[in-house]
């Protein structure tokens, strides 16, 4: 850093003009001519001391300075550096005391020896710190002088610059620097990422290809190696990598953090993901590998809590959303009845206020949003390519797959080069009721009692129960109409009188038919699928004063099935059967029940997470059906009723409000 004076023939920058002071007018009163125009203004000294405090004046390097320097030293001053180390620093200090002592002498030998050599005396009085062995010669702190001088007496100017010293031309011609730019651009900065050895192969080709077309005098010089790896050293370095390996990795490796998401409670924020967990699992009856479970999971920003997770062999889809934000938002009060091997509560629970989400399609959805917007919700989607917007969730997608998947037979390794000789085929071992209960107790036991780092060595438990009171958190107003609100959302289905046809199912009901009297034959409705159970779907009442359920015609068939499940059976009959009506879909569910129980039992050693799925709804149909409904489907023709006079459970339903508050 320099320092300069309102004085004459000083140069400075204003409001992006150069001016120079030529002569103090009147007290107070300074002319200064424009460099670039030779115009001539007049500037109190009061009004340049408030431009140079407020920033717009910065003084300017002396012309007659720089001359004189440039004439002594045959170059132009240096650019100064302030980053020096200790010991340079150490010597700059010593040669600005013997400039100092003379900086106001005449450049005579007599005078400048003289003060010199007090002070290598007083310097020499502490030995142990100086070290001084004899003083310098006058002519070297003359140069030093003239060194600080025309840098506005900066001390950094009197460090050994040795990084200046030595031949700074380039040494090869324009020629061979245009090739060997060009065999960096095709050879190394391509997304094949060739080697350096096989840049310096390239460019020495062209350059000798060159050569053959020169005369003996006119030869350019081989490039080397060195010369190679100094160009790419002088590529930036995200350049580089991006040329490379693309600029999404680019990005992702440089990327620099200037914002934060600062929280102040529980429910304020979350992030929702999904992962698939390095483990194969097994059936807990057949022990045939069932392959690998996706897990869907929502986490609490504040707090690190976990509020919902979904299991399942589903690929990422708004079936594993929604059961996701379910889970996410009901308390979980029967976890000790469910797993009695857990040992802690979990707490964490309720409707966020807003929900990070990625750029997946589950999550570009008229369904999430018409649902987030019903419980006030607010979805906010990350940029493209860019983990790190949400990367509590990503952290502990992480942290799951270390803490459950690896170290437990069955692991697949996500690295190829960890697998070594482990076979998962041979080696799955973890059943899916077992994996179930270790990931709600790692959670429950483990994950929510660790101290975490970034909650000042506290746990998300003691956080979640310190920073939110029960009647704080914002639940929906009816847990019965979550299956309705989170399903998928159809809009402008026609009713007609045979009621509604979707996934070719018929769904009436008399309510339905009531509405279409009411509002005519034209009458379209929104509706909303549960894909977990297509038995019944929900109608939406104009202007939100309700829904109805509407069963589907064929109840027996489509009772406690899932979407995924119907598909198939419908792809079955229209394979094997070459119809599409509900009797073949029965038939196709009785025959492919009939496959898996085969395959069940000759127990082959191989993945098959299909079978997962269809055992699964499968098991959830039973349940609801019974027995005697699957006996009925395989002996007997299912009966379409049209008369709608029957009674049907079908009931108006009050409007929902969609969250609740219960403070007085």
């Amino acid at each position: 850093m320099a320092i300069a004076y309102f004085c004459k023939n000083t140069s400075f920058d204003m409001d992006g003009r150069e001016y120079q002071l030529n002569q103090e007018i009147t007290m107070g009163i300074w002319q200064a001519q424009e460099v670039r125009t030779s115009r001539i203004h007049e500037f109190s000294i009061q009004a340049l001391q408030q431009h140079y405090a407020d920033g717009k004046l910065v003084f300017m390097e002396d012309a007659e300075k720089a001359a004189k320097t440039k004439e002594a030293f045959k170059e132009k001053p240096k650019k100064i550096s302030h980053q020096t180390e200790s010991a340079e620093w150490e010597k700059a200090k010593i040669r600005r005391m013997y400039v100092k002592a003379v900086e106001h002498l005449p450049c005579t030998a007599a005078l400048m020896k003289a003060a010199i050599e007090e002070v290598w005396k007083k310097l020499n009085k502490d030995k142990s710190e100086t070290e001084v062995d004899k003083a310098p010669n006058w002519t070297t702190v003359s140069r030093w002088k003239k060194k600080y001088l025309t840098n506005g007496k900066d001390a950094f100017a009197l460090v050994d610059a040795h990084h200046h010293k030595g031949n700074r031309n380039d040494r090869y011609d324009t020629e061979v620097m245009h090739i060997v730019s060009d065999c960096i651009d095709k050879i190394y900065l391509q997304r094949e990422r060739k080697t350096i050895e096989d840049t310096t192969e390239e460019a020495v080709v062209m350059v000798v290809r060159e050569n053959k077309q020169r005369v003996k005098s006119e030869q350019l010089p081989l490039p080397t190696r060195r010369l190679i790896t100094r160009l790419i050293s002088l590529i930036p370095a995200f350049d580089r990598c991006a040329a490379r390996y693309g600029r999404i990795a680019a990005n992702r490796l440089y990327r620099s953090k200037t914002k934060h998401l600062i929280t102040k409670k529980a429910l304020e924020s979350a992030e929702i993901d999904h992962t698939k967990l390095d483990l194969f699992v097994i059936d807990d009856g057949s022990h045939i590998p069932l392959g690998r479970p996706w897990l869907t999971i929502c986490i609490d920003s504040h707090t690190r809590c976990i509020l919902g997770i979904y299991i399942g062999f589903e690929p990422p889809s708004y079936l594993t959303v929604g059961k996701c934000l379910k889970h996410a938002f009901l308390p979980k009060t029967n976890l000790q009845k469910q797993f009695p091997s857990i040992r802690n509560t979990w707490d964490a629970h309720g409707v966020m206020e807003q929900l990070f989400v990625d750029n997946g399609l589950e999550f570009h959805s008229i369904s999430l949003e018409k649902a987030c917007f019903a419980f006030g919700v607010e979805i906010i989607y990350t940029p493209r390519k860019t983990p790190w917007f949400k990367g509590k969730i990503e952290r502990f997608n992480r942290s799951i797959n270390d803490g459950v998947s690896h170290g437990i037979a069955g692991t697949t390794f996500s690295n190829i080069f960890e697998k070594d000789d482990y076979d998962p085929s041979k080696h799955a071992v973890v059943t899916l009721s077992t994996l179930r209960l270790i990931i709600h107790k790692w959670i429950a036991d483990y994950y929510h009692q660790k101290p975490h780092r970034s909650l000042d060595q506290q746990t998300p438990a003691v956080v979640w129960t310190s920073s939110i009171n029960p009647e704080d958190i914002a639940l929906a107003h009816n847990p019965a109409e979550l299956d309705m609100l989170l399903g998928k959302a159809v809009e402008d289905k026609k009713v007609t009188h045979k009621g509604i046809e979707i996934n070719n199912l018929l769904y009436n009901s008399p309510e339905l038919m009531k509405l279409r009297r009411q509002y005519g034959e034209d009458l379209t409705v929104e509706i909303r699928v549960d894909e977990s159970d297509i038995g019944h779907m929900y109608v939406i009442l104009k202007d939100h004063q309700g829904y109805i359920e509407v069963p589907a015609l064929n109840h027996e068939y489509a009772n406690g099935m899932t979407l995924w499940l119907h598909n198939i059976c419908r792809s079955y009959a229209k394979k094997h059967f070459k119809k599409v009506d509900v009797y073949s879909y029965a038939l196709a569910k009785t025959e492919i029940r009939e496959i898996i129980e085969n395959e069940l039992k000759l127990k082959r050693k191989k993945s098959n997470a299909k079978v997962a799925r269809y055992n699964d709804t499968n098991q959830q149909s039973a349940a609801k059906s019974g027995a005697a409904k699957v006996a009925r489907i395989r002996n007997k023709k299912p009966v379409i009723s049209a008369n709608l006079n029957k009674p049907v459970i079908a009931k108006v339903r009050p409007s929902y409000a969609p969250i609740i508050d219960q403070r007085t």
